[in-house]
């Protein structure tokens, strides 16, 4: 695998995604204190956090790591690196408008969602030229190449949405939520999640990468899953929602036991952040989709709560904060002071991590999580709190560790 220097975005460059994903994480934590835990779906005040968490923390990490690991995988530098100078600019400005559409004046969702929607080409269509130029075509390749058009479709579905609640359009929004929702959680995030885990596990964990072959299995699986989701609201609604639910829990099932092959194979376990992060994703994940299979045969809210609670602090939260622990040391190593090796003393890599800090944020994300899951089965709002509070002050720790080390001579 190629990891020149030359392939990947300068660490300075990408250094407020970074920061702007750290710090959104920690807006979102904190805003959490003002939020009724038990209000429905439907309130905007709810939708605004999701859009908060989604767009600021999650988009925000996705396009730090992909601008940073995408052309490592596929071993060629990007098309056009000078996008990322402005991609967050769009996304930040969208994203604000968005909020204040959801929790003031619903007019304004359509201008946030277009500068959202201006981001998101960017990004794509760079992307997509990056993986033309690349030589290495697998499954994983056409996997990104899929979650670029779900997340396309999604966002598309979402200004739709937007100029109903504008008045523009004259449709229900719940017709098309599904296929918002599921092409973005499922179809983009957890299918590049799938993707790029087949890389970092082994990498990072020091296990055997499952073959390409296998991956399509549950990568196949997975977007039929969607793709059926998405087409429900047109004809046969409650047969192909059945269906893309079914074929969504196989590819699930498909990619568990992909994971299990691959943590079973490990040469050495050693039980670092990186690792204690996959654990507590993971297991996340798995609970997650238990309650989430419970709703579908029961209908009880209080289930689907808890299991969207779990996939987005538990799974998206743990994964994302895990793997920067790993990236953005190496990335600061790498770009920052292998080039002084042969001219000067240089750190090792496991000194730039804070790893006492680290470790008080895991144990503050696990305490918090336990909490705040707990709570909303019992359906208590002190509980509640007291959890979202532990959930903040782990943000506020791990803002605090990318702060600390993107001042290492960036």
């Amino acid at each position: 695998m190629n990891v020149s220097p030359s392939v990947s975005p300068p660490i300075g460059l990408m250094r407020p995604y970074f920061l702007f994903s750290g710090f959104f994480y920690l807006l979102s934590m904190f805003t959490l204190l003002f939020l009724d835990p038990q209000t429905t779906f439907q309130d905007f005040s709810l939708i605004a956090w999701v859009h908060l968490y989604m767009l600021g923390f999650v988009m925000m990490a996705i396009f730090a790591a992909m601008a940073q690991l995408g052309p490592i995988v596929v071993e060629t530098a990007h098309y056009n690196v000078t996008i990322f100078k402005y991609l967050w600019i769009f996304l930040i400005s969208g994203l604000l408008l968005i909020l204040y559409g959801f929790l003031n004046n619903v007019t304004y969702l359509l201008t946030g969602g277009t500068f959202v929607l201006i981001a998101i080409i960017i990004y794509s269509v760079e992307f997509l030229l990056t993986l033309k130029n690349s030589q290495r075509k697998t499954s994983i390749t056409i996997a990104m190449k899929m979650s670029n058009f779900f997340l396309f479709t999604g966002i598309i579905t979402g200004l739709v949405m937007a100029s109903s609640f504008s008045g523009l359009l004259r449709i229900n929004p719940q017709d098309i939520l599904h296929i918002h929702t599921f092409g973005l959680i499922v179809g983009f995030v957890i299918l590049l999640i799938m993707g790029i885990s087949i890389i970092l596990i082994p990498m990072f964990g020091s296990s055997k990468r499952i073959s390409d072959n296998e991956f399509k299995n549950s990568f196949y699986t997975l977007s039929l899953g969607t793709i059926t989701m998405m087409l429900s609201p047109f004809f046969y609604t409650y047969y192909l929602q059945s269906i893309a639910y079914t074929i969504t829990v196989l590819a699930i099932l498909l990619y568990f036991y992909q994971l299990y092959k691959m943590t079973s194979s490990r040469a050495r376990v050693k039980h670092d952040i990186w690792a204690r992060s996959m654990y507590l994703a993971f297991i996340s994940f798995i609970l997650s989709f238990f309650f989430l299979i419970s709703y579908l045969f029961s209908d009880n809210e209080t289930l689907l709560r808890i299991g969207m609670w779990l996939i987005f602090i538990g799974f998206f939260g743990s994964i994302i904060l895990g793997n920067f622990y790993k990236i953005l040391p190496f990335l600061i190593w790498f770009h920052i002071y292998s080039p002084l090796i042969e001219k000067q003393v240089v750190p090792m890599l496991h000194q730039l991590l804070p790893v006492k800090l680290a470790n008080l944020q895991w144990f503050y994300s696990l305490s918090g999580l336990l909490l705040t899951t707990i709570a909303l089965y019992a359906q208590n709002t002190q509980l509640f709190i007291g959890g979202v509070i532990l959930l903040a002050t782990a943000s506020l720790i791990f803002f605090i560790i990318i702060i600390k080390l993107l001042k290492l001579k960036i």
